[in-house]
């Protein structure tokens, strides 16, 4: 499928170049944090919808004028899918019918990208995908492995879907199949007990390298967290191909994070930390890593955030301070799972 990844990356390019209301729903959809930093050329009605998009406040009433206008020669504000999302993210109650009624009416790909805006579409897709052999039914069913498809399948249907011009919705479809093809299945575990794996097996995988190298070699010193990282990085990308480290986050306040790893396509953050041998107990870890939680409630696409805490030193007095922190983090309406291994 590389012939695909040159496909997309050349398409997206090419959004990029169209400051349009489209582009602010495709980076919605691909990379919300990067919704700041868009300028685009809007009219007075699709800036309201650019503020739905980045979750700013507008005044629903503005919002209503907007839908209740009478259209003009069959065209609403409902016409133009991407607007109307916007609108919809800053009115929700409001439009809440007006959006269900849209997507019924909406062709499959269309319904793809509802379903990115309000996920309570989705069983709704799936049931209409059912029986179909649309290529863009096909397409969807591989994603989510809906049934069991051949190769042949969804081949065809790629090459029948890549036949024409790809818009917003088709790239997005086929952005989430390609990411759908690296999910990882190794040793048939998923993506979250093969990151618990190598976490909790990593203080026995160094050995190799800070006690037992070869003759004449010398061995690797294991001096902070970034040490800590390199070793990591070497191994998650080996089993993880998109893996990227070493990401900022926008600001929470005064205060900005850089993530150290991200596996978008799992919806997963790693954070690594070292206690070393100066340190004295684990409270000053449990405080940076409290305050560095709100921080990733930026990324509003987060599931899972893994905190890794290497304690070669054994300095750890209780681990079950730092077994607190695990569970639902909350604010606003973004939630995600945190999970702490500590190894030694």
């Amino acid at each position: 499928m590389v012939y695909l990844k040159e496909i997309l990356k050349n398409n997206k390019n090419k959004f990029n170049q169209y400051k349009n209301i489209e582009l602010v729903a495709y980076t919605f959809v691909h990379n919300p944090v990067k919704l700041s930093e868009l300028a685009p050329e809007l009219s007075t009605e699709e800036e309201l919808a650019f503020c739905g998009y980045k979750n700013e406040y507008v005044d629903t009433n503005e919002i209503l004028k907007i839908i209740r206008k009478t259209p003009i020669k069959g065209i609403s504000a409902t016409s133009n899918i991407f607007k109307f999302a916007g609108l919809y993210l800053s009115a929700k109650e409001e439009l809440k019918n007006l959006l269900t009624e849209k997507f019924a009416t909406s062709d499959l790909k269309q319904k793809y990208f509802l379903c990115k805006i309000e996920s309570n579409f989705l069983s709704n897709l799936l049931n209409d995908i059912n029986n179909s052999d649309d290529n863009i039914a096909i397409i969807i069913r591989a994603i989510y492995d809906f049934e069991r498809l051949s190769d042949e399948q969804i081949n065809n249907a790629l090459q029948s879907i890549l036949s024409s011009d790809i818009d917003v919705p088709t790239q997005i479809l086929l952005e989430d199949f390609e990411s759908s093809l690296l999910k990882v299945k190794f040793s048939n575990k998923n993506a979250d007990d093969t990151i618990r794996y190598i976490l909790n097996n990593f203080s026995n995988a160094v050995q190799k390298i800070i006690k037992n190298r070869r003759k004449g070699k010398d061995n690797f010193q294991i001096k902070d967290e970034y040490d800590v990282q390199d070793i990591l990085y070497v191994i998650l990308k080996s089993v993880f191909p998109t893996l990227r480290d070493e990401d900022a986050v926008p600001k929470a306040g005064a205060k900005s994070t850089k993530i150290d790893f991200i596996i978008r396509e799992e919806k997963i953050l790693i954070e690594v930390k070292m206690m070393k041998e100066k340190d004295t107990n684990e409270t000053n870890f449990i405080e940076e890593l409290k305050v560095d939680f709100e921080s990733y409630h930026q990324c509003a696409w987060l599931e899972k955030l893994y905190c890794f805490v290497y304690d070669p030193f054994k300095k750890t007095r209780d681990i079950s301070n730092f077994q607190d922190l695990n569970g639902r983090r909350a604010k606003g309406q973004h939630e995600f799972e945190v999970e702490v291994i500590v190894v030694n």
